[in-house]
């Protein structure tokens, strides 16, 4: 069956099977006059290698499947074949001025053409070195980008470490899309297409006025970012760009070429891929730092599991943060900044909810920590997370070359971002509670603002 379509979005089986996976991040050699190169990433795997057995410890907590030894090995042929390169320009330089000097004396004889012929050798021997060489820096490079994020202390080995609880879980089996077609609140088809009616519909933007109005009192500007981003950044962020389980691929059907590494997502604004897709490659002055930005917009996330339900929506509305700051230690202050305004944020409302640190085995490959922002759901019959918070320190920055400068040195940013309010997972965990659904005092439509008291 062929899609119809022009552009095709979905992650079903319609799209063309990729059948290589390859670099849009990263691309050198043969492959650079055929593509645009955006970024050039910064390659902190020398640095990080010299640490081993850290290295090897985080990826067992981590439960990673990358191969550190093979990783070693193909970085050390790919500096090997550099280095052998460097020898033999350095050498062709020393040669070519040496023949450079005896022909501007007018000498002829054995001598020169030795000399020309030792220059000849040289050049030909870099050509042929030049393919290797590409190959092992590809080989090298793209299996390194695959690394995940160091680990950050506070990060627990196994099992969720909870900083704080408010009030008591509730205890009934309330399901959520069941109560949304009892009170006409929700229309509900697919985990892809579904409609918020009356109340639930206020209720959706009357969060959005409550969040806003918050962060903007503490002194978080509201960004408005792109709904789609390229292959480039989606694996800048960490994701990889031709999984169509991760993110929305756009396809052309005159598009033959199914290894494509220069495509659009569909993100939707609330994304971090969204905030780097404006920062990629973007310089800083060190003064504007730390960076404190929030967006209220579409997420879209392909939803694999069959289950309906909003806790698998595809497409949510959310509340989206980006912070970026100078360092390490200024980056885990503003963390613990931001803790407080999400604890104060959620217990207003008065619904039970609990903050907790998600333990390394469910990581994202760019995290260091997370935080997450959880509610219960009596249908899921377990906790989900309704938000979250994570650190990434400089790993994306480094990847698209988010930099600032200071005493006339280049610096990455350290980030932190997260969803700290997704809406429809939210409103599916409030619909569960024990009391029956009423719009909360501070959703109210009176309440709505666009700047903050």
């Amino acid at each position: 069956m062929m899609c119809k379509a022009s552009y095709i979005l979905s992650n079903k089986p319609c799209l063309p099977k990729i059948l290589k996976r390859s670099s849009a991040l990263f691309i050198n050699g043969p492959k650079a006059t055929d593509n645009f190169v955006y970024v050039t990433p910064h390659i902190d795997f020398p640095e990080r290698i010299k640490q081993k057995d850290v290295l090897k410890s985080e990826l067992r907590k981590r439960q990673s499947k990358i191969n550190l030894d093979k990783l070693e090995n193909l970085w050390f042929v790919y500096e090997e074949l550099k280095s052998r390169k460097t020898e033999l320009d350095k050498k062709k330089v020393e040669v070519s001025m040496e023949l450079g000097n005896l022909l501007k004396e007018g000498s002829t004889g054995d001598s020169v053409e030795k000399l020309k012929i030792q220059v000849a050798l040289l050049k030909e021997n870099i050509k042929k070195l030049k393919v290797p060489l590409w190959s092992a820096e590809e080989m090298a490079i793209v299996e390194s980008l695959k690394l995940s994020n160091s680990i950050h202390p506070l990060t627990p080995d196994g099992g969720r470490n909870i900083l704080f609880e408010y009030s008591s879980r509730p205890s009934n089996n309330k399901n959520h899309l069941k109560i949304g077609k009892d009170y006409n609140l929700i229309n509900f088809t697919k985990n892809e297409n579904y409609y918020l009616l009356g109340d639930a519909a206020v209720f959706e933007l009357g969060a959005n006025f409550y969040f806003s109005k918050i962060l903007k009192q503490k002194n978080f500007i509201q960004f408005s970012n792109p709904d789609f981003t390229k292959s480039l950044v989606i694996e800048g962020c960490g994701t990889d760009h031709t999984n169509p389980d991760s993110t929305f691929i756009l396809h052309h059907n005159e598009d033959t070429e199914g290894n494509s590494d220069n495509r659009l997502h569909l993100t939707g604004a609330g994304s971090l891929y969204s905030f780097f897709a404006y920062h990629t490659k973007n310089v800083l002055y060190n003064k504007v730092l730390p960076l404190k930005y929030f967006t209220i917009g579409r997420q879209y996330v392909p939803s694999p599991i069959e289950e309906s339900s909003l806790l698998h929506a595809s497409q949510s509305s959310v509340v989206e943060m980006f912070i970026a700051t100078k360092s390490s230690t200024e980056l885990y202050e503003v963390f613990d900044q931001v803790i407080n305004i999400t604890r104060d944020l959620y217990t207003q409302l008065g619904y039970h909810f609990r903050l907790s640190l998600v333990p390394a085995n469910e990581l994202n490959m760019w995290e260091s920590l997370r935080l997450a922002i959880e509610m219960y759901s009596s249908s899921h019959k377990g906790y989900v997370e309704v938000g979250n918070i994570s650190l990434s320190g400089d790993f994306i920055s480094k990847r698209l070359m988010f930099t600032y400068t200071e005493e006339k040195q280049t610096k990455f940013p350290h980030i932190l971002s997260g969803t700290i309010l997704n809406v429809p997972k939210f409103l599916a965990c409030v619909l569960e509670q024990n009391n029956d659904f009423v719009v909360p005092e501070l959703f109210r439509v009176e309440q709505w603002s666009m700047k903050p008291k």
